[in-house]
């Protein structure tokens, strides 16, 4: 039930990474020895949508007309979630700034991945008997009735530049007993990026040797 990993659009080198057990993203790459504890502020780019306007496979979408308005809106909403997500961090890991200061640390995002659900195929699932198989054969033979959104990121050390961290990660809209979210184009992408928003703040706070988990693909939540 859970998204296949993204294959990586270039944004971070996707295939010098690898699968960790303790963090929630299909790729992960962390600088050895670094001293995390010196960071106290953290500046978040605007998330980078180049790599996703340039690709072709969307072109051909429902909504081609729409697309880049779309993935702008969604990007403006991930930048705001991951600062809103950190501000409202209980245990106050880092203090978010509005531009980058002497020993901030720099997250830079891309989206890479955006695809709407598709509401005609949810709406079949609501109304058709339970049970029928009707929603289920249809979603099998028309590919993408889940919305999917993928992302890259590294984390900079703002002074040098240089890469302490990278992720990536994708993941598609859940399963639930009514998916009210499915019903408009962009609610399960949403959806996706306050959870890893959150698990951004858990991996910041996190204890030597705890595991962050990665989220579940079913929800009981029908919005």
């Amino acid at each position: 039930m859970k998204a296949k990993p993204s294959e990586g659009a270039g944004f971070v080198p996707v295939q010098e990474m690898t699968k960790r057990e303790d963090l929630p993203f299909h790729k992960t790459w962390v600088k050895a020895g670094v001293d995390w504890k010196k960071y106290k502020t953290l500046y978040i780019k605007d998330v980078n949508t180049q790599y996703l306007l340039e690709a072709e496979w969307w072109q051909q979408s429902m909504r081609q007309d729409k697309m880049e308005a779309d993935v702008q809106e969604i990007a403006t909403y991930m930048k705001q979630q991951f600062e809103t997500a950190f501000r409202n961090d209980p245990q106050n890991r880092f203090e978010v700034v509005e531009s980058p200061a002497a020993g901030s640390l720099l997250l830079e995002m891309a989206l890479t991945e955006l695809v709407p659900s598709k509401p005609v195929l949810e709406a079949l699932s609501i109304v058709a008997p339970y049970g029928s198989g009707i929603a289920v054969q249809a979603a099998a033979k028309e590919s993408g009735a889940k919305g999917t959104v993928a992302f890259e990121a590294k984390i900079e050390d703002a002074d040098t530049g240089e890469v302490l961290a990278m992720a990536a990660d994708r993941e598609q809209g859940k399963a639930a007993p009514i998916n009210l979210r499915a019903l408009t184009w962009y609610k399960e992408a949403e959806g996706i990026i306050d959870e890893w928003a959150a698990q951004f703040v858990q991996i910041a706070n996190r204890r030597p040797g705890e595991i962050v988990k990665d989220s579940s693909p079913f929800t009981l939540k029908p919005w």
